[in-house]
């Protein structure tokens, strides 16, 4: 099965319900939508929210991806006014030219979707992704107070051969006393 629960699915353009589809037909009904959104996967079809129906990925198209459903669309256009109060900065005012607001968005409502897509894919959250990373740092020992960090990367097989080098070169450097300790962090991958 090639979609998983929560994905809106656009519906094939040629459904018909005199084909096959996965071992099922389509019912008039089903024919008549254009998009649906997958409620539970099964062995061999799927359950969505806009019918009882059975779908199978025969009678689907793909990820309905950049689609926006008026709501959305009457969403985003409310977020654009009230972020850009004076139309500074507007993707729209910038783009309308000469012509007012709802002139451009009645006349031009392709290019006012391509900007809202735009901006909603701007503004989208991105998924945050996360790696284990090593750290040495180089202790004063009168202090306690951090004087070097060193990142070693993710090889923590030879964590103290590495500690040790990282000491005697920071040591070879400087007077005093020192000492090194490790840490495994968790940081942002960049």
């Amino acid at each position: 099965m090639k979609y998983k629960v929560g994905d809106k699915v656009r519906v094939r353009s040629n459904l018909k319900n005199t084909v096959l589809y996965g071992g099922l037909y389509a019912v008039d009904e089903m024919l008549k939508k254009k998009i649906v959104t997958i409620t539970s996967v099964h062995d061999d079809y799927y359950k969505v929210v806009e019918d009882d129906y059975k779908w199978t990925d025969g009678m689907l198209e793909g990820l309905v991806e950049d689609e926006l459903t008026a709501e959305e669309a009457t969403k985003i256009l409310s977020e654009i006014c009230c972020e850009n109060e004076l139309c500074g900065g507007c993707p729209i005012s910038e783009a309308k030219g000469k012509m007012t607001c709802q002139s451009f968005r009645r006349d031009k409502t392709e290019e006012v979707l391509e900007i809202l897509k735009r901006w909603k894919k701007d503004h989208e959250k991105k998924e945050v992704e996360t790696e284990f990373t090593w750290c040495v740092l180089i202790i004063e020992a009168d202090t306690h107070t951090l004087k070097h960090e060193e990142n070693v990367g993710t090889d923590f097989k030879s964590m103290d051969a590495k500690k040790a080098e990282i000491l005697k070169k920071y040591c070879s450097e400087h007077d005093g006393k020192y000492y090194a300790i490790s840490e495994r962090r968790c940081v942002v991958k960049e």
